[in-house]
């Protein structure tokens, strides 16, 4: 029996030319077999179907009632949908909320768990609690008037540096390096341009390296460690150094196995946490003995230049073998409930 699965991508946010690219990417690593695979772009209310294997085709308008498309005279249910939405809809819950209430299994986290991952507070709130170690943060809106919290932000973080980021949103966007006093209110506006909540966090001056994982009901695949190096001394792991070339990403970690175990169990910990479905990537900032969260991603870039196929190929598995692997443990556990 042939599955017929939603590669869905897109979205609203400043990630979605991202979005796009990690759909594409990972296209190209599921046709074939007794499986259709219909791509779907997502743009605010515009959800078009706009290839079907691999071959690009003149949108076709997706019917929101059912989640369904007509695709030559047929109507065409799904199986199941895998999502490569970075941002919102995808990644904040909003979309994953939809197909649970159309019953139709997704490769997401619960939507839920999506939204609490998404908001970089509330998730370093909820995993603290946990015993996770992180960066003391101070989080400001657009109302919190300059004049009260700069001071108390600064006996809160100690000195600059400093990052300032949305607290939703992803691949950089809005993030800025901070140094001295004239750059944080222009770093404040530029992430409040993506979110109307932002954090500001101590720097942890070290390494800093990522760790992939994926739980299934049969096995857990426990990635290797990724070390980025950006190539310039100032800078730190931005856009430009996650899909620009600007960085070097050496797997695995230049760590000792020590380190390395505990990343990978810090990772484990932090899904098992959350109630994490699916594949996630976490971020890591490793200073002498200690190691500090950054975020975690719960829908991980799967670009030509992203960490997690990285991570996966230095594990000696295919990007194909991987994904059959998540599409057929979504499609089980959805049998199961």
């Amino acid at each position: 029996m042939t599955m017929n699965v939603a590669l869905i991508y897109g979205g609203n946010s400043s990630e979605r030319e991202i979005s796009v690219m990690s759909g594409k990417h990972i296209a190209g690593h599921l046709s074939g077999g007794n499986r259709n695979v219909f791509e779907i772009d997502i743009y605010q209310t515009k959800w078009k179907l706009v290839a079907v294997n691999g071959q690009e085709i003149q949108p076709v308008e997706v019917d929101k009632n059912g989640f369904t498309v007509i695709w030559e005279g047929e109507r065409v249910f799904f199986d199941v949908a895998l999502l490569m939405i970075h941002g919102t809809p995808g990644e904040d819950g909003l979309f994953i909320s939809y197909l649970e209430m159309m019953g139709i299994p997704h490769t997401g986290c619960p939507a839920r768990v999506a939204l609490l991952a998404f908001d970089k507070y509330a998730c370093k709130c909820f995993l603290r609690r946990a015993g996770v170690r992180m960066p003391r943060d101070f989080r400001i809106t657009a109302n919190t008037p300059s004049d009260s919290w700069i001071e108390q932000a600064a006996g809160i973080l100690g000195p600059m540096p400093w990052f300032v980021k949305p607290v939703a949103g992803g691949s950089s966007f809005g993030v800025s390096k901070v140094c001295d006093t004239a750059e944080l209110l222009p770093a404040v506006e530029n992430a409040l341009k993506e979110d109307r909540v932002v954090l500001i966090e101590e720097f942890i001056d070290g390494t800093e390296v990522t760790n992939g994982y994926m739980k299934t009901a049969v096995r857990e695949y426990v990635l290797p460690v990724t070390e980025i190096v950006p190539h310039s001394q100032c800078s730190f792991f931005d856009y430009n150094a996650k899909y620009k070339g600007a960085s070097t990403e050496i797997t695995p970690a230049r760590i000792s196995p020590e380190m390395t175990s505990r990343v990978q169990q810090t990772t484990e910990l932090i899904y098992d946490t959350l109630l994490c479905r699916g594949v996630i990537r976490v971020d890591y900032i490793v200073r002498g003995s200690d190691l500090y969260f950054l975020e975690v991603n719960t829908v991980p870039g799967m670009t030509t230049r992203s960490l997690v196929p990285q991570e996966i190929e230095a594990a000696g598995m295919t990007l194909q073998e991987f994904l059959d692997e998540l599409i057929r443990s979504v499609i089980d556990e959805h049998q199961r409930i």
